[in-house]
């Protein structure tokens, strides 16, 4: 039960940020619970709440576009350049590899993952995680 409700903390990350403009992404991430759960929240329990609630995916798309970092990962939907295929695209700048999905939950997921793990690691001290091959790779 306490997964799930975390899952969900973090899926209305992106939302809330915009939403109530008070909070920092990190005081969010924070306040989910992820940091201190990080290891029991997947990529299949954030799938799930942002297939029960696909509202939740464009301020993800909206955060990743409004990043301007010199590196970082970014989320694609759909023929948005450079990414003009119909796949959602996940990618890592500069030099990354990008991973491409079939749908905007599974694609998300990946995405808000990799950046609470970035988070946590600014949080908590560390290197951030940066795909490398096919370690994590997923192609589809």
């Amino acid at each position: 039960m306490r997964n799930r409700e975390t899952a969900e903390a973090v899926c209305r990350i992106a939302s809330d940020f915009y939403g109530l403009r008070n909070r920092s992404i990190l005081d969010l991430l924070k306040s989910s619970g992820y940091v201190h759960d990080y290891d029991a929240i997947t990529e299949q329990q954030l799938q799930i709440v942002f297939e029960a609630n696909p509202e939740l995916i464009r301020p993800w798309v909206i955060l990743s576009e409004d990043q301007r970092t010199k590196y970082g990962y970014y989320l694609l939907p759909p023929g948005v350049s450079p990414n003009n295929g119909a796949d959602w695209v996940v990618g890592y700048y500069p030099g990354g590899q990008e991973e491409h999905f079939p749908d905007a939950a599974s694609a998300c997921a990946r995405f808000v993952k990799f950046e609470s793990e970035n988070l946590r690691y600014m949080i908590q001290g560390g290197p951030p995680i940066r795909t490398s091959g096919s370690d994590r790779s997923r192609q589809h």
